[in-house]
């Protein structure tokens, strides 16, 4: 899992942005981007300004975040 802070919510697009640290399964830098919500459920449970932890992967073309949780 990757480390990241919720910089915005799009629930009408069930889109998160994230800034994040590195994601290793995705070969990708620290940056700042959009993800889609693998589940319509995620965008209900963050907000902007949350810390989590969060895994992402590449579906159908899109960035995909496929699990994600408050940061310890």
């Amino acid at each position: 899992m990757s480390d990241g802070e919720v910089r915005k919510v799009d629930k009408e697009q069930r889109k998160i942005t994230l800034r994040h640290g590195p994601i290793a399964n995705l070969d990708m830098p620290p940056m700042t981007m959009v993800f889609k919500a693998a589940d319509p459920a995620m965008v209900e449970r963050v907000k902007a300004g949350d810390k989590v932890r969060f895994s992402a992967e590449k579906v159908g073309g899109e960035y995909t975040v496929t699990r994600i949780e408050p940061s310890k």
